[in-house]
């Protein structure tokens, strides 16, 4: 086969300026606009914007490399960086005091050197979500590039080799785990990653300047449907966090070779169309790393102003507006601070860079600038001082790279795994094992000091149970047996009651919900969406007018979730609600004429026998528990609820719990979570081992298949008592007689 050396044939000599960069180079950057602003995972597949601008690079690197020396090289492709880029820097840091003044607030500078010498991604204040420094990775990555210029340069003379090599090393990164082969973690596999992936791209740029051959177009269709129909393919087995192609280095790779080979079939038109853009893209082009630098405080100025405007129509409405502001205020950022590419550029200062245009006057330059990246800071910091607008918060920061920590093909069910089974309810849980089973897990879980837990066995009505208690130390202890908040476990409540309703059809789950009293009618939001963490509510305590220090209704937190903007079209996404489920118990209560607390008495703890399952009534400023929290229990009573959910025809009919465990379409239940392993059956059914709930102290988990139930209350709160409330269920599960399979 034909190497993928090139994929573009340059039209012109090196010293001749190609139109075809300027025109990708600015769809690439529309699409990182795009992308960081609206967060839509599909976007994430048009187009391989990353990818695409490390190829340039490349290309760029090595004639220059051919114009002149590294060195030389190293200092000019690093001074037009670096002193836009120490602009920017200085934008953030005076916004990050601007915000700490607000919020009564020291200022914190972690590894200020970053912001000199950005060898690593500099780091943000936390308040700004990394908003205005995650996207900085790119800056890192290329300065990296342009100090290996001559490495690139040379693997691009064997770019079949380098190729190999590089899909060869990503699929060891992304494999590894699976196979039990040491593999990098934390920032070193970040930097791997990146090295392979997007330095395979500046090889392949590297080769296409300097060997403009170009496979036959046969060649080029077979690897254009290989690449991204593999990635697309791959997808049915490997799940991509939210579907977003960024989450795996290996099918980002595939997919983006494959996208470059498709330019090449098109590669005529796209120059003749680049060609025709012509001051556009220059300008473009030149402001290339302004555009890049500033669009995100762009788009969080916009998203915060049209949080505040809420303009009618909901979040399509939104959709233009935030994307016709950011682009605007970008524009605005470019105009201001532009120039400063020219300067770093040796060129003369213009305010937009086209031919013919007269140099601004140097000593206007910064005066004009002053004010509207002060008027900028100023924004931004009233943006961040309270915290995120709720539309950010319901989006990812740009370029967040959490989902690379881990391999996403670790995800991947493995088909000869045999899932834990047990043929048969216990009648009697052994005390003993179950209790040296606890005592030596909380010895051995870090940042746990005592944990208080139920286990349950049953058909029905789930009566083998056991509570326990275990603590590293003395005074560090929990009572076993006794009630607890089961804080969001309470949902699973309300989504049984949800669908019992749902049977006797007072409830349709794909129709709006009907108007309560106090909630702001027109809605669009249904059940189901509602059920799903789908209806594109903010929660409540971001919402504009909550007071932490009032004692609220649920009805009225309502009313502020609904009347505040949405986060995102119903049915769109999954962004986890408060809000939705105190909305569900409002419906439960209209629909039934009867009292939250005395429908979990009547149709939950009486018919099943939990004596201590009863609905929270005090009142707590800033707090509401009712049908998103409310619910106490003790652990025993939590685990046995927790089991008879999926298996008690006491609590759902068969139909019932089958929609309660569907995937689809958001890849979670009706107000429940899957617990992995997890997989797809051949039919296209999701399966998941476990179903439950993990809260900031511990959480529950019921194990169908075995059937056992696990309640964990542990201490202290918080996210490691979330991260490791899975692993508890399990172990203690597997304490159990009568197991067959599994680990």
């Amino acid at each position: 086969m034909t190497s993928p050396r090139s994929v573009l044939t340059p039209s012109a000599p090196t010293r001749t300026r190609d139109p075809l960069l300027d025109g990708l180079r600015t769809v690439a950057l529309v699409r990182v606009l795009l992308w960081h602003a609206l967060a839509w995972a599909w976007l994430s597949w048009v187009f391989p914007a990353m990818p695409v601008m490390f190829f340039l690079a490349g290309s760029l690197l090595a004639s220059s490399l051919g114009r002149g020396g590294w060195a030389g090289t190293v200092l000019r492709r690093a001074r037009r960086l670096l002193v836009p880029f120490w602009v920017f820097g200085g934008a953030v840091l005076v916004t990050t005091v601007l915000t700490a003044r607000r919020a009564g607030e020291q200022v914190e500078l972690t590894d200020a050197w970053r912001w000199v010498l950005p060898l690593l991604p500099p780091v943000g204040a936390e308040g700004q979500q990394g908003w205005l420094t995650s996207h900085l990775w790119y800056v890192s990555d290329y300065l990296w590039l342009v100090a290996l210029a001559p490495v690139v340069v040379r693997c691009a003379r064997r770019p079949v080799v380098a190729s190999v090599v590089a899909f060869a090393g990503l699929a060891l990164l992304e494999l590894g785990p699976r196979a039990g082969l040491p593999t990098p973690v934390g920032a070193l596999r970040t930097g791997v990653g990146d090295a392979l992936c997007y330095g395979l791209f500046a090889v392949l740029g590297a080769a296409w300047a300097g060997r403009p051959a170009l496979p036959g177009r046969a060649v080029l269709a077979v690897v254009a449907v290989t690449g991204v129909g593999g990635a697309l393919a791959l997808t049915a087995v490997v799940p991509l966090d939210r579907g977003s192609l960024n989450s795996s280095w290996l099918l980002l790779a595939l997919a983006a070779l494959g996208w470059l080979a498709a330019l090449g079939l098109v590669e005529r038109p796209l120059r003749r169309w680049s060609a025709r853009g012509g001051a556009v893209l220059r300008g473009v082009t030149a402001r290339a790393v302004t555009i890049y630098l500033w669009h995100p405080a762009a788009i969080v100025l916009t998203r915060t102003a049209v949080d505040e405007l809420r303009p009618p129509g909901g979040a399509w409405t939104a959709v233009p507006l935030v994307v016709a502001g950011s682009v605007a205020l970008t524009a605005v950022a470019v105009l201001a601070v532009g120039w400063v590419e020219d300067v770093a550029g040796g060129r003369a200062p213009r305010w937009w860079p086209v031919r013919g245009a007269r140099p601004a006057r140097p000593a206007l330059l910064p005066p004009a600038a002053l004010a509207p990246v002060t008027a900028g800071c100023l924004a931004l910091s009233v943006a961040f001082a309270g915290g995120p607008s709720p539309s950010l918060l319901a989006i990812p920061g740009p370029s967040d790279r959490s989902a690379l920590e881990q391999s996403a093909f670790d995800a991947v069910a493995d088909p000869d795994v045999v899932l834990p089974t047990r043929a048969e309810p216990l009648p009697e849980l052994p005390g003993d094992v179950l209790q040296q089973a606890l005592d030596d897990w909380v010895a051995r879980t870090d940042g746990i000091d005592a944990a208080s837990v139920g286990v349950a066995s049953g058909a029905q009505r789930w009566d083998a149970v056991w509570e326990g208690t275990s603590s590293v130390a003395l005074g560090t202890g929990l009572p076993a047996g006794e009630p607890v908040l089961a804080a969001s476990l309470t949902k699973g409540v309300t989504a049984a009651l949800v669908l019992q309703e749902a049977t006797r059809g007072t409830i349709d789950l794909d129709a709006p919900v009907p108007d309560l009293d106090g909630v702001p009618p027109g809605t669009r939001v249904t059940p189901r969406q509602l059920l799903h963490h789908a209806g594109g509510l903010p929660q409540y305590t971001e919402t504009p007018g909550f007071d932490p220090d009032r004692v609220w209704s649920p009805v009225d937190l309502v009313a502020l979730a609904v009347q505040a903007p949405p986060l995102f079209a119903p049915g769109e996404q999954v962004s986890y609600s408060n809000s939705g489920f105190l909305w569900l118990g409002l419906l439960l209560e209209q629909v039934t004429g009867q009292p939250y607390a005395d429908l979990v008495a009547e149709r939950v703890a009486g018919p099943l026998g939990l004596g201590t399952m009863t609905v929270e009534q005090r009142e707590v400023p800033g707090w509401v528990g009712f049908s998103s929290g409310g619910v106490v229990a003790s652990p025993g009573d939590l685990a046995r609820w927790q089991g008879a959910l999926f298996s008690s025809d006491l609590v759902l009919t068969p139909q019932a719990r089958a929609e309660l465990v569907d995937l689809r379409p958001l890849g979670n239940g009706l107000g429940v979570w899957p617990s992995c392993p997890c997989g797809t059956d051949p039919d296209g059914t999701r399966w998941a081992m476990g179903w439950g709930q993990s809260v900031n102290a511990g959480g529950a988990f019921a194990l169908p298949a075995e059937h056992v139930a696990v309640m964990g209350y542990l201490q202290p709160e918080g996210d490691r008592a979330l991260e490791v409330a899975a692993d508890l269920a399990t172990t203690l599960a597997a304490a159990l007689p009568g197991r067959v399979g599994g680990a």
